[in-house]
């Protein structure tokens, strides 16, 4: 085989007999390397996401089972309140006939026990005076005279214990249904909201993974385009050295202006691939951008109806302009994201205006109903327990989601700031490969250096791709 001078080669630098090519070669390989770790790890994150999923939609079906189970419970409270009602409409009759006072008492001597014995002892003890008495009491078993002077007050002190243990029962009974209906309701609430937050977390996560893999291949396509051009200009200027001293066999100009003139085009190019590759991260990092202001004005959202939910009285929480979006952020979003945020914001105040308006009809029927003091304090104090959780989950939920935001923001601002040194240091290193091979074009004498191509030297710095 005939060995090739490698100082001498004309020949691509994939040619195997230069030493070079042979690097090249050895690059290519790392590349295709890398690549296919790139896939294996996509196709892990693939694997892990569809996991995420799954065990997503078993945590939704355990949910939904607890909510059919809690549903049946109110139920069942429902159908024991209205047993108790129709228990209180059927003793309302009794007191208005004063013909069913023995039934009535019979009824109160087999639930009460003891102070039913009482009573008929003592009726018995009472009624002594007349036989036709005794011979009814006698017949009718029951031991109640109804035309004593002191039973119908006895009756009627009982009947009046009855239905005011009975309302007093249904008032705690319907309130502590309430209560629990209400405490699952703002449960269910919190747990979906947390979801569709721990959601919007993985997402911004997964972005911010292919932000930065881009940002690695690009930097690792830049490093092989400049030891790429390096090479080349190694070999252009050996060469145009080997013919100014006379060493070696005398080119043609028509050769050597070619060969200038491909790899100016191939700079060229290769600088054009570049600035598309780093228009295409700007806008990639401009959209993660809008996407995480739209989470933040969701989040925002979120965090009005819940503080709403825990603290219904009114009472001072974290102002929404605390956690505001900037003006800058609101800017990057399209026409259509900021139209639902007015009608979102349109619909949270019209929601607000119904809470106000069931409130005030809450308090004024609890003002006429009258409830005692008891299952008041019982109700307030369970409500006090329940908002105090709540606003601990709300603060603590809001501060992670807030540092989660800081992260992001501070990674997208490194992000973007690497990509304008990235930018600078590619518009440098073409800026002085123009000027080499000027300077070459000069050497070898092909007359006016900007008749073959070259962009002008004030063309040099192209604008940055602005990422804002």
């Amino acid at each position: 085989m005939v060995k090739r001078n490698p100082e001498r080669c004309h020949q691509p630098l994939n040619c195997p007999a230069c030493p070079r090519g042979r690097g090249t070669g050895s690059l290519l390989g790392t590349t295709e390397a890398l690549a296919t770790q790139a896939t294996v790890l996509q196709q892990q994150v693939c694997k892990e996401l569809v996991d995420l999923q799954i065990k997503n939609q078993r945590l939704q079906e355990q949910h939904d089972a607890e909510i059919f189970e809690l549903k049946s419970e109110v139920l069942w409270l429902e159908s024991r309140v209205l047993e108790l009602e129709q228990q209180g409409a059927r003793a309302a009759p009794a007191e208005a006939d004063p013909g069913c006072y023995p039934a009535l008492a019979q009824e109160l001597g087999h639930k009460a026990g003891g102070r039913g014995h009482s009573y008929r002892c003592r009726l018995q003890s009472t009624d002594f005076l007349t036989p036709e008495n005794k011979q009814q009491e006698l017949g009718g078993g029951t031991g109640v005279q109804p035309h004593s002077p002191k039973l119908p007050a006895e009756a009627k002190w009982a009947q009046e214990q009855h239905g005011a243990q009975q309302k007093a029962l249904e008032t705690c009974v319907a309130a502590l249904g309430r209560q629990l209906q209400g405490a699952w309701e703002e449960a269910r609430t919190a747990g979906q909201q947390l979801t569709a937050q721990a959601v919007v977390l993985s997402a911004c996560r997964g972005q911010l993974h292919q932000a930065e893999a881009e940002n690695a291949r690009l930097q690792l396509q830049l490093k092989k385009l400049n030891e790429a051009y390096a090479i080349r200009l190694q070999h252009c200027a050996r060469t145009v050295a080997g013919y100014a001293d006379g060493a070696g066999p005398k080119p043609t100009a028509a050769a050597l202006r070619t060969f200038l003139e491909t790899t100016l085009e191939d700079m060229r190019a290769a600088h054009h691939s570049r600035e598309q590759q780093l228009a295409r991260a700007a806008r990639s990092y401009r959209k993660c951008l809008a996407d995480l202001s739209r989470r933040h004005e969701e989040l925002l959202t979120a965090h009005s109806v819940q503080q709403m939910l825990v603290d219904p009285v009114g009472a001072p929480g974290t102002p929404r302009a605390a956690f505001g979006v900037a003006s800058s952020d609101v800017a990057l979003l399209p026409l259509h994201t900021v139209t639902e945020f007015s009608h979102r914001t349109q619909n949270q105040a019209r929601l607000e205006k119904q809470l106000q308006k069931l409130k005030a009809q809450k308090g004024s029927s609890e003002v006429s109903q009258g409830a005692t003091l008891q299952p008041q304090g019982l109700e307030a104090a369970s409500w006090a327990q329940i908002r105090q959780n709540l606003q601990e989950f709300a603060r603590g939920t809001q501060a992670e989601l807030e540092r989660e935001r800081a992260q992001l923001l501070v990674r997208a601002t490194m992000a973007e700031e690497q990509l304008s040194e990235l930018q600078e240091y590619v518009d440098q290193h073409l800026g002085r490969y123009k000027q080499e091979i000027l300077r070459l074009r000069k050497l070898v004498g092909t007359g006016d250096p900007w008749k073959v191509g070259a962009i002008p030297s004030d063309k040099l710095q192209h604008p940055r791709t602005c990422s804002h």
